[in-house]
């Protein structure tokens, strides 16, 4: 396929919704899975918003994920609006490039990262750099390599989230890890249901399983996003005069579909 191809409508993969493309809105192919996109693009900018404080003064960096979330929301809108490749490479691809900067951002801050090593950090961000921009080349040679290539970065995910939640000392953040993980099993198993068993949803007039996976994984996501924000802003303690805690919307509880968000105020010190 010629460049051009890349942007033709229908040229990338599409999803059971597809089934009824255009019937809901004439220029939107799969209108469900295009607007349930709004909580990827709305929830990490919420999240920087609330870090407005602490970014300004002391890590602004910690945006730069939070960004390429919304910056994915955008493109996987297009992606289902038009079902071409670029759309499903650019989705692809910016998903594979917030994992490489959480990496890159948070390593500073890590408990997995080896103390005798932190000199070596610049080192470190820069080989995790140079691997996710081979990775995108090759993908654009070989888009397959995007499924495998996320894939492959999905168990060390794990890993790290718990490992972090675990060894942080943060009782804020402590069932974080069972909050992402529930919500993402749930969304993956929508998403490996929708694209394997797409007959049986049609026959049940419910082609929309895709949909509430990025519902589900979005506020997955974000909550991995307010996890490590928590634990950059802790790490830093020295060098901030800030307090922050978890809070929750709408359950203040901390219910499993309510939404997390940090609470940051500024330290009055008495002379």
């Amino acid at each position: 396929m010629g460049l051009s191809g890349w942007f033709e409508y229908e040229s990338g993969h599409a999803w059971c919704e597809s089934a009824y493309k255009y019937t809901t809105n004439p220029y939107i192919a799969e209108f469900a899975n295009t607007v349930t996109n709004l909580p990827i693009i709305v929830l990490p900018l919420v999240n920087a918003l609330m870090l407005k404080k602490y970014t300004s003064q002391v890590n602004a960096s910690i945006l730069i994920p939070n960004l390429l979330m919304t910056v994915n929301g955008i493109a996987s809108s297009y992606y289902h609006a038009t079902i071409n490749l670029f759309g499903q490479l650019v989705d692809e691809l910016s998903i594979l490039w917030i994992i490489n900067t959480f990496i890159v951002v948070y390593a500073p801050v890590s408990k997995w990262y080896p103390e005798r090593h932190r000199g070596k950090i610049p080192l470190f961000r820069a080989v995790v750099i140079i691997v996710a921009l081979l990775i995108s080349a090759l993908c654009f040679v070989e888009p397959n390599l995007n499924a495998l290539a996320l894939m492959a970065y999905s168990i060390p995910a794990v890993y790290l989230i718990s490992y972090e939640a675990k060894h942080s000392g943060i009782p804020d953040i402590a069932g974080f890890p069972r909050r992402v993980f529930v919500l993402w099993g749930i969304a993956v198993s929508f998403w490996f249901a929708d694209r394997l068993m797409c007959d049986v949803w049609l026959y049940l007039g419910t082609p929309y399983l895709h949909a509430l996976f990025h519902l589900l994984s979005s506020v997955a996501a974000y909550s991995v996003f307010v996890m490590f924000s928590m634990i950059d802003i802790e790490a830093r303690s020295e060098q901030h005069k800030f307090t922050v805690a978890v809070r929750y919307f709408p359950d203040k509880k901390g219910a499993l579909w309510s939404l997390p968000y940090l609470s940051i105020v500024e330290k009055h010190t008495t002379d």
